[in-house]
């Protein structure tokens, strides 16, 4: 089996559907910005698919992922 973030991405890259995969980049960018603050990733991952704006839906993880590698890093 897959665990559940490859499984978001799989379902959002190969099937259309609008999921977020969070992983520790996801993860760290919404807790420092408190846009999604959560003590573990389903957390982030359910409070992220509340805030996020539909017309997102398909591309948001892939933002946050980058957005987290290579400007929010970790210090």
């Amino acid at each position: 089996g897959v665990g559940r973030k490859t499984a978001n991405v799989v379902m959002n890259m190969a099937f259309g559907h609008h999921t977020m995969a969070v992983d520790t980049h996801v993860f760290r960018v919404a807790n420092r910005t408190g846009m999604a603050p959560g003590k573990d990733p389903l957390e982030v991952e359910e409070s992220l698919m509340k805030v996020m704006p539909e017309a997102y839906g398909l591309h948001a993880h892939h933002w946050l992922i980058l957005h987290g590698r290579y400007v929010c890093k970790s210090c």
